[in-house]
């Protein structure tokens, strides 16, 4: 058996086959761990980020689908053991809203062989990823953004909403994550990832 590499590029002439879409219901609330006193809603064009736009075109959200996976996203992936109480401070939770339901790529399932791409979008090479993303961004279905699973904890679903869903967005601020949570809940979430507070 070979190593499976580095994932393919999408074609040069962009992708046109059928997306894998999931439909997202305007009930659903979505979490964000944002910097204070940055504004909660914030679509990044740094390249930064995995599904950020190849070129810088367009912006992207990041969001969880529960507080544990924006949590893990953006305090406690790649090997962190500990988290101090100062840097907890400077993020604020946010609940982040839709005024209609949402169209997302969906990388969660079968849609990934249905597109012809696999998981190494979502835990390989960001360049890639960010390739794909301007892929399904220019795609005729006009998407909203992509739905994939955290690389540091698989169970939790993450969205990677496009800024042409902005005006649709809405972020309730709900404070630092201790208070948002309560005591019991917050150290439950520690030790659910053995993370230590500092």
């Amino acid at each position: 058996m070979t190593a499976p590499g580095d994932h393919p590029l999408p074609p040069p002439g962009g992708y046109t086959g059928a997306l894998a879409l999931t439909r997202i219901p305007k009930e659903r609330t979505w979490f964000r761990l944002y910097r204070h006193p940055y504004a909660p809603l914030h679509f990044g064009t740094t390249r930064r980020a995995r599904f950020d736009a190849a070129r810088g075109e367009f912006g992207v959200l990041y969001a969880a689908g529960q507080i544990a996976g924006a949590f893990v996203e953006t305090l406690a992936g790649g090997g962190v053991r500990t988290v101090s109480q100062e840097r907890l401070q400077r993020y604020r939770v946010a609940e982040i809203t839709a005024s209609r339901a949402l169209s997302l790529v969906d990388l969660t399932g079968r849609g990934l062989v249905r597109m012809g791409v696999d998981g190494r979008l979502t835990t390989g090479a960001y360049q890639t990823a960010q390739r794909w993303s301007s892929a399904f961004f220019a795609h005729r279905s006009r998407p909203d953004g992509i739905l994939y699973g955290s690389r540091h904890d698989p169970g939790q679903q993450l969205a990677a909403f496009f800024d042409r869903a902005a005006p649709c967005l809405t972020a309730i601020p709900q404070g630092p994550l201790r208070s948002h949570l309560g005591d019991d809940a917050f150290f439950r979430l520690l030790d659910h990832y053995d993370i230590g507070l500092l």
